[in-house]
């Protein structure tokens, strides 16, 4: 297996298609009855967030294959920055991955000075809340939302 490596990304379109290979695997579980988002949509979707002065779209790469992108921000419901749309092709989990993206996230949102993060998970991805709460997420009570039929939940790491 080559190395990893993480880079600023400003292609909606390689961020697109890592979104979209990864929701159609990993989310199925959670959305039975609609069909998987097109990278068309997607692409439309993640152009318009990296327009955001403070967006910051991060790649990481394995042999110069995309495998998996992470988004920071500052939060557009709260004081502080925002880790969002955090993708791992599957066909590369348990590499790490997933972790090095985090890592340079958080190192990004430091970087910028907020004061501290927060992130919306699926509730019912326990997967996704095991790896953020390993790294000292604080799932916030009783904040919720209802976003393409599912229930995300609140994190938030002090920084």
């Amino acid at each position: 297996m080559g190395q990893i490596a993480v880079a600023r990304c400003s292609d909606a379109l390689v961020i697109a298609e890592l979104h979209a290979a990864t929701v159609s695997v990993a989310y199925r579980e959670f959305f039975p009855d609609s069909p998987p988002p097109t990278v068309a949509s997607l692409a439309e979707i993640w152009a318009s967030r990296l327009t955001a002065p403070t967006a910051v779209a991060l790649v990481a790469t394995r042999d110069g294959r995309p495998v998996g992108s992470v988004l920071t921000r500052a939060d557009p419901d709260f004081p502080e920055g925002q880790l969002a749309g955090l993708h791992v092709l599957t066909t590369e989990w348990g590499q790490g991955i997933g972790g090095t993206l985090h890592d340079a996230a958080v190192a990004e949102l430091t970087a910028v000075g907020y004061p501290a993060a927060g992130l919306w998970v699926i509730a019912a991805n326990r997967r996704a809340r095991r790896m953020y709460e390993r790294r000292g997420w604080l799932l916030r009570p009783g904040i919720e939302q209802a976003d393409y039929g599912a229930t995300e939940v609140r994190y938030r790491l002090p920084l």
